[in-house]
């Protein structure tokens, strides 16, 4: 008899991956738009103007008719002024909802115990909210990568449910439609859940089965045409025939995107990992064909499913991305696909290897528990998360701090326009210009946009030690300041960690200092070892030309996007700039 504690760790230590990132995603937020969340903010200018169409919302946005997406965006959006957080805790729940789904199907087909089942949910939910995926739980659009994959496990829930035939394939129809119009992966939706449909309901009425499989059919034909209708290329994706023309480069892109879970961001782990990956599904497929057992396909069903669905996100992914040399394969976005691909993997090798030990295939022993396959999956995962953990920490680092440093860069973009943010946040400076004055006006960014070089205006209550300008010399390539910041990591200061900007200003003797120049600290690599960097150095190289002619103070100050103000650092210079 199992004790009330045992119980409960049974049951609740199967979620601790989802509570080790429900923790750290308050640590690690910034409110602050990315990529193509700026197109986003012309449907709240339209919606201000009370011109928000449903064509706006099914507008295109790169391969993309993210309709659903874009409605929950924007009702959510007026409920919190666009406070990206939030959308950003809806991916949690979104994704917290595919594992009560996998929990429900791993509950219906796998013949366990109690301990057994609990490892085994454990090493599900390493994958499912495994950090590695980093760029999908902190950048709020990223819902549009999670929606299809919530529609396809809760369309399998429903095809093993006790519904109706012909109420089955209207609710997957429906889930189907959804993902069509959320992700430009959506379609795979309707190619997956299909099989799985007739293969449940086919021994119950094939003649409806089959007059359902046409509709379905027909209903997909006609959510392309929708789908396509105005569709235009992106002007800087490849040609989707460039995989064609090189099949081989296109099967190493298609293996190092399903390898991705275990590649650790490298080119050649990812492959090796992906073609691992890929053989173990094909072994399984071929396994189920050879025996012929439906009572064993039925258990596998929704596993193959799942495991489907990142193979046909795979291949529309290298068709769409495979001549696109800034594309790798294995780019930590694109885990929200490929990971479902290692979970159907677990499951497929306890029943699997449950049903070699029952028909005593050599090295599976009867009654050896968790048979061998299973092991060696779980043992492979185990291994590998210190290095993921590692990983994920130095790059969960350095994604925030490029974070806060880009919205320090917008909101300074009226008074010191940052090119760099073509490489952080959208390829068009004049385009983030327009946009977020929009968002400043329409009062959705928090907090406001800086409206004065004079930093007196924008000065701190609050003082700290935040480093200082060390030095400053003159060559005849210009002018160039260099100092350290320290790390503020409680009271006086506003925040914690290093600025998110140094700013440069000059005083012409009245005790007003003028911005005229920024730049942003550099930091060494966070690490388990280490933690993260205490302190930072900084380099701002300018033009005597951007100062008055006559001898100035050039003084140094540190900018907190969090809250807009600044707060000066020591180590004030005088230079004469006078010819």
């Amino acid at each position: 008899m199992i004790d009330p504690v045992k119980r409960a760790l049974l049951k609740y230590f199967p979620f601790a991956p989802a509570i080790l990132l429900a923790v750290l995603l308050p640590q690690y937020w910034v409110d602050v738009p990315q990529y193509d969340e700026w197109d986003s903010v012309t449907l709240f200018e339209h919606l201000s103007k009370g011109s928000l169409t449903i064509g706006l919302l099914f507008k295109q946005v790169n391969e993309y008719r993210q309709f659903f997406p874009n409605v929950i965006f924007v009702a959510l959006g007026k409920l919190t002024h666009w406070d990206l957080r939030y959308e950003m805790i809806l991916i949690f729940v979104a994704v917290a909802l595919v594992s009560l789904n996998v929990r429900r199907l791993a509950m219906l087909t796998i013949e366990a115990g109690q301990l057994q089942f609990a490892i085994l949910f454990f090493a599900a939910n390493l994958v499912i909210f495994s950090l590695t995926q980093y760029e999908n739980w902190w950048q709020a659009q990223q819902l549009v990568y999670y929606m299809p994959i919530l529609c396809v496990t809760t369309c399998i829930i429903v095809a093993r449910s006790r519904l109706k035939t012909i109420s089955k394939f209207a609710i997957c129809a429906a889930l189907a439609f959804v993902s069509m119009f959320s992700s430009a992966n959506g379609v795979a939706c309707w190619v997956v859940v299909l099989p799985l449909l007739v293969f449940t309901e086919w021994p119950k009425n094939r003649r409806l089965v089959v007059g359902l499989s046409a509709a379905w059919i027909i209903a997909l034909g006609l959510c392309v045409a929708l789908y396509l209708d105005g569709y235009e290329k992106p002007w800087w994706t490849p040609s989707p025939s460039t995989g064609f023309y090189h099949p081989w480069r296109a099967f190493v892109y298609f293996l190092g995107f399903v390898g991705g879970p275990l590649g650790l961001e490298r080119a050649g782990l990812s492959v090796a990992a992906g073609a691992l990956m890929l053989f173990g599904f094909c072994a399984a497929c071929v396994y189920l064909v050879r025996h012929r057992d439906r009572g064993l396909v039925e258990r596998a069903a929704g596993w193959l499913v799942i495991g489907a669905y990142s193979l046909v996100t795979g291949a529309l992914t290298t068709v769409g991305r495979v001549g696109l040399t800034t594309g790798p394969a294995q780019v930590p976005r694109y885990l929200g696909f490929s990971v479902y691909l290692l979970l159907a993997l677990i499951f497929l090798a306890e029943i699997l290897g449950h049903d070699m030990q029952k028909n005593g295939v050599r090295f599976f022993r009867r009654g050896l528990a968790p048979n061998p396959l299973t092991l060696a999956i779980i043992l492979l995962l185990f291994i590998y998360q210190p290095f993921m953990l590692a990983l994920s920490y130095r790059r969960m680092d350095a994604w925030q701090t490029r974070l806060l440093q880009a919205k320090a860069s917008i909101l300074l973009i009226n008074q010191l326009p940052d090119t760099r943010l073509t490489k952080i946040l959208y390829p068009n400076v004049q385009f983030l210009v327009e946009k977020a004055n929009a968002l400043d006006q329409l009062g959705l960014l928090r907090p406001p946009l800086v409206k004065t070089k004079h930093l007196n205006e924008l000065r701190s209550a609050n003082r700290g030690n935040y480093g200082e300008l060390v030095e400053l010399v003159k060559s005849q390539e210009g002018v160039s300041a260099s100092g350290s910041c320290l790390i503020q990591e409680a009271p006086p200061s506003d925040s914690v960690g290093v600025p998110d900007a140094v700013i440069l200003a000059y005083d012409t003797g009245n005790n007003d200092p003028i911005a005229f120049a920024m730049t942003h600290p550099v930091k060494r690599p966070a690490s388990l070892m280490q933690g993260v960097a205490k302190h930072a150095s900084w380099t701002i190289r300018f033009a005597p030309e951007q100062l008055p002619q006559s001898p100035v103070t050039i003084t140094a100050w540190a900018f907190d996007a969090a809250t807009g103000l600044v707060s000066p650092l020591g180590g004030n210079r005088e230079i004469k700039t006078a010819p």
